[in-house]
């Protein structure tokens, strides 16, 4: 049972460590709250998003690119937002608005790495989410781009100590988790739960992220038994963001050797040759699309 940000006492020894988290970014507010409801006005949309023109030739490009099936056509603001649909362009807009908080010290080290992992594992999420028929494939991408934004507010607001974290954690390759809360008393999951709670996000997601390293929390300690369509999003994440990992995007911390022996490949059926097979789509799909979520 996750607890709320006022019943939290670890929430008190984050803000007096780490001073005041940072707002949503407006768009990504705006956006978030336009595509929750699918009777939103398209151009009533579309108009809060060309008032961001980087943003807006992002849009128009993801959407004439092969990684949505489409190659040329789409010259309009509107048309772009039909073709991808509502779920896919929040997908892009968060990922969009995150890059540039990445960006904010791009000579740091941690940050840069800190991004390659996260959309590599939101890359992940999509595709296994595609091969599972899973329903919630662009949340998946969502959990999966955010999954360590705890890790990114720590690095930019105490980062000498958290460099002292990084330093541990590449030399004793051991969990960022462990490490953080040997040194820092709480971890990044903990930053991202009252981060993403401060943005109104869907408890949904905020349950997923918060599980991601354990995911049968998310299933109150029984491992999920259901259809894999189904399965929450939690078994997704922990799963992408070792196959992330195994593709090169990350730090040199703890890898599970064997992924079939994650909880997700286990219930979805995946052997080596399947795991063998999504590692070279992911490898290929980061090296060819990563472009489109960056400025």
């Amino acid at each position: 049972m996750l607890q709320t940000a006022t019943n939290n006492p670890v929430v008190d020894k984050i803000i007096a460590t780490i001073g005041e988290l940072p707002a949503s970014p407006a768009t990504v507010s705006a956006v978030m709250g336009l595509t929750s409801n699918l009777d939103t006005d398209v151009e009533k949309l579309g108009k809060v998003l060309s008032a961001d023109q980087a943003l807006t030739a992002k849009v128009l490009k993801l959407s004439n690119s092969s990684f949505y099936g489409r190659s040329k056509g789409v010259g309009t603001l509107k048309e772009a937002i039909l073709i991808l649909g509502f779920y896919t362009l929040r997908s892009l807009v968060i990922a969009s608005s995150t890059h540039s908080l990445y960006k904010r010290k791009s000579e740091n080290q941690i940050e840069q790495k800190l991004w390659e992992h996260s959309l590599a594992t939101a890359m992940a999420s999509r595709i296994v989410g595609q091969q599972i028929r899973h329903k919630q494939v662009e949340e998946a991408f969502i959990v999966g781009l955010l999954h360590d934004l705890g890790k990114l507010i720590l690095s930019q607001k105490i980062d000498d100590l958290y460099g002292q974290v990084y330093e541990k954690v590449e030399e004793e390759q051991a969990t960022f988790l462990e490490v953080e809360t040997e040194l820092l008393g709480f971890n990044h999951v903990d930053i991202g739960f009252v981060l993403l709670q401060k943005w109104n996000f869907p408890s949904a997601l905020i349950a997923a992220i918060n599980c991601h390293h354990d995911p049968v929390r998310q299933t109150d300690g029984e491992i999920y038994s259901g259809n894999p369509s189904e399965i929450p999003l939690a078994y997704v994440t922990h799963f992408c963001d070792q196959l992330a990992k195994h593709i090169g995007c990350g730090f040199d911390d703890f890898r599970e050797p064997n992924l079939t022996t994650l909880p997700l490949a286990q219930i979805a059926g995946f052997d080596e040759e399947k795991i063998e097979f999504l590692t070279e789509r992911l490898t290929e799909a980061y090296q060819s699309e990563k472009h489109l979520f960056e400025e």
